[in-house]
């Protein structure tokens, strides 16, 4: 077959399509009318008031919606293969159908891209919806469909068309069945460990099921068709995932204008392409592959989980909450939903296995504090002798001294999360997140190398039909050497400049409202001991800095949750704006600006809590807001715990909670919640699927977000929080089966795109992993106790006493408050959190003592300075220490794992052999003709 042929205007050829009877396992609702031809795609619309009015479009669909008429009508088609051959179709468009009026009106963007659609070879068959609610009230409109105004449009994609896509895309085929036995496995340490506990798994029936079969594949060619396997086979030669992505292929390349090609190159934002924009624009309200059938309340025998469609499968072993402890069946979801959405599922099981372990360790180090509480010297010093030290005021107002032993609690709760064990656990945790990250690595090899996308091309150069139709400045590839859209260098430059700009005001301005928080901090705790001091009462003198903590981390969370939206959707338009060449460019850039806005949005508190609060800011009466003396653990134990759990409860609600309850809504709304309880007769599979929530464009995004934000919950922080792994873990097992729930039960089936494994994430993880090291230094060496505790036991040789060398003097006669106790007016000595030189005016007080080393001015001690070295130097031990092993673990641990690269060696010398077979073949059979000819 030439390339002249492929792209020159031809006639569909229907040809002898496989009967249903030649598809058992495909039900009636996935076929069209004629019961032949599958259903690859579904296009779907609300009709508005003035669709009604008799239009010229009108007479015409309603002769579309014979189908049998429509496919054997042989209309022109072309191939998709050019870009180019847009302009023809676009010139020749519907000449027919004239406006109205001015407004173009959704009627005829739909007209023109149907028509579009035909042109480029593809079938259309027009639906009613026959159970919904029409807009004469809510009458039931079973019998006839002519007040219905839930349109659809079914397309087909001839297996003609198909065979362009499949070699434009180069899509991979199996060519025969793999003869080698692929034995890779995840069998490490944890995994034998976890094959002891049969219970994890399913039984023998399932795990046949879910097994995948091997095959040698090569990308599709139509020129050697016939070498591919089941190729006679016209129906079930491509996947059905396959076949809905090559559609979609199409569908996001059309134009729906039949002057897009003046207006294109007038201006470049003027152009009406792809099935996107008519989302977008609300012509069509959803686009989406069909799902497969599934009972949800089977009344005869149970399920045979050996014959039953995926989405069954998956429902059953998958999706239901009572199979938490369960693996997941990854190779039946890949092959269901595509590989983009198998490497997420994978790569969560993976992430949520990897925390059991650490979890334990957290939880043990927990209860080692509560075990050995009773032991700690400074806890039971500031709860027994604190009696007799008084604290200065936290406050510059109306806060009043107080007592040591006031924090009490405080010192009790910092010591359960900050004792001994965690400084074993924090090394640890360092460690784990590069064990994490590197074994992931190996895993994804192995993944990638089953579901062969370890070679994926076709998504990493293909364009953007926004860049490929938006863009009017064109030149030669040198690659290609075609003429492609082509941005240049400078307007690319200043366009990432400008939206640098935006994203770093919005960090910005996350900063001023870190600040606001403070601010918010002061004025709260000036208003409790303000109502103490007029009320007589010190109630809430020793909850004020609970109080405080959980109202500022409560009103943070929810700034955070408000944020997250609205800056999503500028990230978006600002990407667009820089208008990406590929898709991963896109997703790339995207990626990047979301998450360096919302790492600011989700840690800025706990970083200001853990390395800046109380500091820098000099001595009472001069502090904007200080710690607890017993230390600022107890708030950011308090702020990563409201938010983390509080994000994790709200997107699970998002997650599942609104999309069952919009769900359930739009099947009552569209008439299909009474099709299924009041069991009226068979509904279409499209009606059923159009109830369901829609797919928005990113809806693996905000998945990979949520899990990578507490990734850094887990890692960054741990000192403060040792069960945030474990709170974590509990999340993650119920997240799979919320998520598996939602992708099954509630939403349309999305379009199964492909991908290389998490793609940037990775990179992101890595970064993450590597700061995690120098964040948890700071927060043992500057937030804990641990250095200052050391460097006492170190140069006294006993811990006793620690909490009176912690605690300065400060000369309380230069304070003027307005004391709620009386008593407390005449005191003349307090205390505070910091290593300082007395003052020389409390001589008289202190004794003679004190006057080798004192300053007013309340200059650091020298033991302050030594403190500070030992812990610069602490800090810098442990990044060293911890980085070298971690490098360690990354060079001896290889990316693809050892068994993976002698399979694919083994399979390329196979291929190669076999392809030195067929050509020595065919030049025999050549020689043969020769001689015959002879």
């Amino acid at each position: 077959m030439s390339f002249d042929s492929l792209i020159a205007p031809g006639t569909i050829e229907n040809g002898d399509l496989p009967t249903k009877a030649a598809r058992v396992e495909t039900p009636e609702s996935q076929y069209f009318k004629d019961g032949k031809r599958l259903v690859d795609y579904v296009l779907a619309y609300e009709e508005d008031e003035d669709d009604n009015e008799g239009s010229e479009y009108d007479d015409y669909e309603s002769s579309s919606s014979q189908s049998t008429a429509m496919a054997n009508s042989h209309k022109p088609s072309m191939s998709f293969a050019e870009a180019g051959i847009l302009s023809d179709v676009l010139n020749k468009a519907q000449t027919t159908h004239t406006k109205k009026t001015k407004k173009f009106k959704k009627i005829d963007k739909r007209a023109i891209f149907e028509g579009n659609l035909r042109r480029l070879g593809l079938e259309l068959e027009y639906a009613s919806a026959r159970h919904s609610r029409t807009k004469f009230g809510l009458e039931w409109e079973y019998a006839t469909t002519t007040h219905s105004r839930t349109k659809f449009v079914l397309i087909h994609a001839p297996f003609k068309v198909l065979k362009e896509q499949a070699e434009l895309m180069r899509i991979k085929m199996p060519v025969k069945p793999s003869d080698i036995k692929k034995t890779v496995g995840t069998d490490g340490l944890l995994n034998r460990v976890l094959k002891k506990f049969t219970f994890l798994d399913f039984n023998k029936e399932i795990k046949e099921r879910a097994e995948l079969q091997d095959y040698f594949t090569q990308p599709f060619m139509q020129q050697h068709l016939n070498s591919f396997m089941n190729h006679d086979d016209e129906e079930n030669f491509f996947p059905r995932i396959e076949r809905s992505r090559m559609v979609y292929d199409i569908l996001a390349r059309t134009p729906y204008d039949r002057e897009e090609s003046t207006k294109l190159l007038k201006n470049r934002q003027s152009f009406f392409v792809g099935i996107q924009r008519l989302l977008n624009n609300r012509t069509y309200t959803a686009a989406f592959p069909l799902h497969e059938e599934i009972e949800y309340y089977p009344n005869e025998k149970p399920i045979n989980l050996s014959t039953c469609s995926d989405r069954q499968f998956l429902y059953e072993t998958w999706a239901k909450v009572k199979h938490f402890y369960k693996y997941q069946p990854l190779h039946i979801i890949q092959k269901y939903f595509g590989t983009r959405v198998g490497f997420y599922f994978s790569w969560l099981g993976y992430y949520t296995r990897f925390l059991y372990i650490i979890s334990i360790i957290g939880i043990l180090c927990t209860v080692y504090g509560f075990v050995t509480l009773a032991n700690d010297v400074p806890s039971k010093e500031i709860c027994q002798e604190g009696g007799e030290i008084i604290m200065c005021p936290v406050c510059d107002l109306y806060c009043d001294f107080t007592y040591l032993n006031s924090s009490c609690t405080y010192s009790k709760i910092t010591y359960v999360f900050d004792n001994w064990a965690t400084i074993f656990f924090v090394g640890l945790m360092s460690i784990w997140a590069t064990l994490f990250v590197e074994c992931w690595k190996r895993y994804y090899a192995e993944l990638a190398y089953k579901w062969n996308v370890n070679d994926l091309e076709y998504e990493e150069v293909i364009m953007r039909p926004e860049f490929q139709f938006g863009v009017k400045k064109k030149r030669i590839n040198p690659f290609t050497l075609e003429n492609e859209p082509w941005v240049p260098f400078f307007e690319k430059y200043m366009r990432f400049i400008g939206s640098s700009f935006i994203v770093f005001f919005l960090i910005c301005l996350v900063f001023a409202f870190a600040i606001g928080i403070i601010v918010y901090r002061v004025i709260i705790k000036s208003v409790f001991f303000e109502y103490d001091h007029s009320s007589n009462s010190q109630w809430l003198q020793w909850k004020v800095i609970i109080l405080t903590s959980i109202t500022a981390a409560s009103i943070n969370l929810v700034f955070i949750l408000v944020m997250n939206y609205f800056y999503n959707w500028l990230a978006y338009k600002l990407t667009d704006w820089e208008c990406p060449r590929t898709q991963r460019e896109f997703d790339n850039s995207y990626t990047l600006k979301v998450f360096a806005f919302q790492f600011v949005n989700h840690y800025s508190s706990l970083f200001y809590i853990a390395f800046f609060k109380g500091r820098f800011l000099g001595v009472p009466g001069q502090q904007l807001e200080q710690c607890d003396p017993a230390g600022c653990i107890v708030e950011l134990v308090i702020q990563l715990f409201i938010i983390m759990v509080g994000k994790q409860f709200f997107n699970n609600f998002v997650e599942i909670g609104y999309p069952i309850c919009r769900s359930v809504f739009r099947q009552w709304n569209a008439g299909q919640f009474s099709v299924i309880r009041l069991k009226m007769p068979k509904t279409k599979q499209h009606e059923l699927d159009y109830a369901l929530n829609p797919v928005y464009e990113r809806f693996l995004f905000d998945e990979y977000l949520e899990m990578v934000i507490q990734f850094g919950f887990v890692t960054l922080f741990v000192p403060a929080f040792p069960l945030a792994p474990f709170f974590a873990l509990i999340n993650n097992i119920f997240e799979i089966r919320l998520d598996a729930y939602k992708f099954i039960v509630t939403t349309q089936r999305p379009m199964p795109a492909r991908a290389k494994g998490i793609e940037i994430w990775l990179k992101i993880l890595g970064i993450m992993s590597n700061l995690a090291v120098l964040c948890n230094a700071f927060v043992i060496a500057f937030t804990s106790n641990f250095i200052p505790k050391l460097y006492y036991m170190y140069s006294r040789g006993t811990i006793l006493g620690y909490v009176e060398y912690s605690l300065s003097y400060y000369d309380s006669r230069d304070l003027s408050f307005n004391f709620n106790q009386p008593h407390m007016s005449n005191i003349t000595v307090c205390r505070y959190r910091d290593y300082r030189k007395p003052p020389c005016s409390l001589q008289d007080v202190l004794g003679i003592m004190f006057l080798k080393d004192c300053d007013n001015s309340y200059d650091y001690s020298y033991d302050f300075w030594v403190i500070l070295a030992y812990r610069l130097g602490f800090v810098l031990l442990f990044v060293l220490v911890v980085l070298f092993v971690k490098a360690i673990f990354a060079n001896i641990i290889p990316d693809v794992p050892t068994k993976v690269m002698l399979q694919l060696q083994h399979e390329r010398f196979k291929k190669e052999h076999d392809l030195g077979k067929a050509q020595s073949k065919e030049s025999e059979s050549e020689d043969d003709d020769e001689t015959n000819g002879g």
